[in-house]
């Protein structure tokens, strides 16, 4: 037995056994043999194929509406020589430097992945191919300017050069069951909380990113419910409850607790109340399921998704693909029936955890399949194609509880990921973003982006509402407590501004800066933050410098203007030179001319008025005078309670690429079974931003664990990164490079 090791940051994980029953003596084969086309230079030539979540081709995917590959992913790679007398092949892959990665033994046609034909389908089998050699690319060699070089045995070799590879793309979940004035549904009504790994990793194979994470919220009950206008709940709402209807809905679940999460992530402390608003730093969804007691007794929302949040039944099936896919910006049947309907060319999925295809049609269905008036008739008379998720689509894999998209609808959920970007703490800003010039992830402009101080860690998030008037009844709901957020360190405090006072377990406090103003007429501004669960916050306070803070800016707005009122349109005869509020735009204007017409809606001067400012504008200067010792005004206080039921693990599949080195690229070691401490190889160094890292391989642990064939991954800890190291152990000899 021979051990090879491939030095090199990547995550390579066990492949599973799956229980599948036996073909039939009939096999069909799913890629078309008279399409293929020699995409290799040299004196080997073949046509390469990929596959993350789909199968692509190896060059003018997008104008063939199909996704590229994803960055920093594991990939399947398969060559289909022209030439049907090869008998071995190997793989040299390069970056864009040209160095080389690593080198790979093809898998023969006989080895590639089995599709994922259930045990009671009456029809033969399908392969996607029967003459393609195959081989898993590690996630951190699919980069941009990676290059492949087929090698055989007879030293005939054909160079792929030209591979499109996009931006590394991220997606955060935050999973969450609400009870509203009664309680929520049990642990079994959400999958996704109850096995987060094992349905993330299923997930994950469905939408084209490098990294995905599912954090889990402990569930809530509110047994009270106060409104941004102060409307105040102690049993049920009295308005009439609806899959899509109803206050609790959409004022709580969707207004306070998902918008809450997520600008607590974001690290913006305060919003208006009644909108839903999410700055979307990074793509990040508030899956929540809710309950809500109304005057038609309590009622179960779902089926709705954007806007940074999903309300779902149910966190398995094609309601929570198709939700979760309103949040990637697609709407229904993209691109009619035609683009919403698989077909031959619309690529079949590939589970890289278990290494099986997932085909786009049912196995157990035939027929034609008629979508919105076009029709696709079955492969080969037998199997009908499925729909994307966002056409009517449903799982239909017996290895998957998710909808596979089509091709044109991955495209644009890729698309719209890249334009996103990705919270990573390697990133100085604490953020990167792809750039398609430059083809690579850099840094991205704009100062809302801050740098959270802790990134995946547990969470107290703190949701409520509180009014700068001191007219209505502020609010703290209870603490939601979740397993994985982003925190981030307070900012100086503004005369301008009511705070956030949190008090913690040391006796420590933090003071978060809150708009010091309603932000919108009626209602309660939200305030939304998260601290870390390991500082134990015991209680949260709510104060503004003084009682009635809309009335102090209103006197300032006149001190600055000079002036003793604004006026309004009702007001025809002041003179020239008064000042004007338009309060559906939030615009000051200036009389220059009279009579008058009708304001401008836009910030412009015309012949009668002179624009001035916005109300925006002015609240920031407003709240960015420097800080004044005075008196303080506590609008609310609450106590913080521990969880009753602590919030599940987090998942966490895939990864962003480290900026960590490994020394070695290849290291080979051989010797006989069994092994011997002699004969082990001692030592796999590499390096990191934070110094050496090394793994003993003489060690005890590592010869019973890695003494059989098969993929291994070898942890290693280097500083706050967490690496591994791919080992392989095989049968067949390794000739050195």
């Amino acid at each position: 037995m021979k051990v090879k090791y491939l030095a090199s940051v990547i995550a390579f994980t066990l492949i599973s056994s799956l229980v599948i029953v036996p073909v039939s003596a009939k096999v069909n084969v799913f890629l078309d043999g008279s399409t293929l086309k020699n995409d290799l230079n040299g004196t080997l030539s073949g046509s390469v194929k990929f596959a993350q979540t789909h199968t692509i081709n190896a060059k003018n995917n997008s104008q063939q509406e199909m996704p590229r590959l994803t960055s920093t992913r594991d990939t399947l790679v398969m060559l289909i020589p022209t030439d049907n007398s090869v008998n071995s092949l190997l793989l040299l892959a390069k970056n864009k430097t040209g160095t080389l990665l690593g080198s790979l033994y093809m898998l023969s046609p006989q080895q590639l992945p089995r599709a994922d034909r259930p045990s009671n389908s009456p029809n033969p089998d399908v392969v996607y191919s029967d003459k393609a050699w195959s081989q898993i690319l590690p996630a951190d060699w699919v980069q941009p300017g990676l290059t492949l070089e087929f090698v055989t045995s007879g030293q005939r070799s054909g160079k792929l050069n030209t591979i499109d590879i996009g931006g590394e793309t991220q997606v955060v979940l935050q999973n969450i069951r609400i009870g509203m004035l009664t309680a929520p549904g049990p642990l079994d009504k959400n999958p996704l909380e109850k096995e987060s790994f094992k349905l993330a990793k299923d997930y994950y194979q469905k939408i084209p990113v490098s990294e995905l994470i599912v954090g889990n919220y402990a569930p809530i009950t509110l047994d009270q419910v106060i409104l941004s206008s102060g409307k105040k709940y102690t049993y049920s709402s009295d308005d009439t409850g609806g899959v899509y209807k109803g206050d609790l809905r959409e004022n709580i679940g969707k207004g306070i607790i998902s918008m809450g999460i997520d600008n607590s992530n974001f690290g913006f402390n305060s919003s208006k109340g009644e909108q839903q608003w999410q700055p979307g730093l990074f793509h990040q969804v508030a899956v929540h399921q809710s309950w809500g007691r109304y005057s038609n007794g309590v009622v179960r929302h779902g089926l709705s998704g954007g806007n940074g949040m999903a309300t779902v039944y149910d966190t398995v099936g094609n309601e929570f693909s198709h939700e979760l896919g309103h949040g990637y910006n697609m709407g229904h049947y993209p691109g009619g029936g035609k683009w919403a309907t698989h077909n031959r060319n619309s690529g079949w999925g590939w589970d890289s955890f278990q290494n099986r295809f997932i085909a786009n049609f049912f196995w157990n269905k035939g027929g034609n399949n008629e979508t919105q008036g076009y029709v696709t008739p079955p492969f080969l008379g037998i199997y009908q194609f499925n729909n994307d998720t966002m056409g009517g689509g449903g799982p239909s894999s017996p290895l998957s509880k998710y909808t596979l998209h089509t091709g044109y609808t991955q495209k644009r959920i890729q698309q719209w990921l890249e334009a996103k970007a990705v919270i990573a703490p390697h990133s100085p800003s604490g953020y990167l973003i792809w750039n398609e010039q430059q083809r690579k992830m850099i840094e991205p402009k704009g100062v809302v982006y801050r740098k959270p101080d802790a990134f995946g860690v547990p969470v107290v998030t703190l949701v409520g509402y509180y009014d700068p008037r001191g007219e209505l009844e502020s609010y703290i709901y209870p603490a939601l407590h979740g397993s994985y957020g982003y925190t981030y360190k307070p900012r100086p405090l503004k005369t301008g501004q009511c705070r956030a006072e949190i008090n913690y377990a040391n006796g420590n406090t933090d003071k978060f800066g809150l708009d010091g103003v309603r932000l919108q007429a009626g209602h309660m501004n939200k305030f939304h933050i998260n601290v870390l669960e390991s500082k134990q916050p015991k209680s949260v306070r709510i104060t503004c410098p003084q009682r009635d803070m809309d009335a102090a800016f209103t006197q300032w707005k006149l001190k600055k203007f000079a002036v003793n009122k604004f006026y309004d349109w009702g007001d025809k005869d002041e003179k020239l030179g008064s000042i004007y509020y338009y309060p559906s735009h939030e615009l000051y204007f200036s009389l220059k001319s009279k009579p008058f017409g009708y304001f401008p809606t836009t910030p412009v001067d015309n012949k009668f008025w002179t624009y001035l400012t916005d109300e925006s504008s002015l609240r920031q200067d407003y709240q960015n005078q420097p800080l004044v010792p005075g008196s303080e005004y506590i609008l609310v206080k609450r106590d913080i309670k521990s969880a009753t039921v602590a919030p599940r693990a987090a998942a966490k599949i895939g990864h962003l690429y480290l900026p960590i080195k490994i020394k070695s690229d290849r290291v080979v070691a051989a010797w006989n079974y069994p092994l011997s401490k002699q004969e082990f190889l001692r030592r796999v160094e590499a390096t990191s931003l934070e110094g050496p890292v090394f793994i003993d391989m003489t060690d005890d642990k590592y010869l019973s664990l890695y003494k059989l064939p098969g993929r291994y991954d070898v942890p290693l800890k280097a500083g706050s990164y967490g690496i591994k190291i791919m080992l392989e152990v095989i049968k067949d000899p390794i000739p050195p490079l």
